[in-house]
């Protein structure tokens, strides 16, 4: 089994981070929008509509900012990742 060059292993690291950077940047976001606290809650111990919006509508500039960064990283990783003849 023949190695792959430095430059294509370099683009695949970056495409994996990238893909990690975003999935992280969304299940951050969840987890703000889900709130502390013990699980699983009960109707009683719920969180209201406005408690759930303000927190998230504070976390999504920086998540957003990240997510961008790790689609940067892909993309990257990608122009990394190609052969050297193939011009897409």
């Amino acid at each position: 089994m023949a190695r792959l060059p430095t430059r294509r292993r370099t683009g695949i690291a970056l495409i994996v981070l990238g893909l990690l950077t975003i999935v992280g940047a969304v299940i951050t976001v969840l987890q703000i929008a889900e709130g502390p606290g013990p699980w699983p809650r009960t109707f009683a111990t719920r969180r209201s509509y406005d408690q759930v919006k303000v927190d998230v509508q504070r976390t999504f500039p920086l998540a957003f900012v990240v997510g961008v960064g790790g689609l940067g990283l892909a993309m990257l990783g990608a122009r990394l990742a190609r052969k050297d003849g193939d011009p897409s």
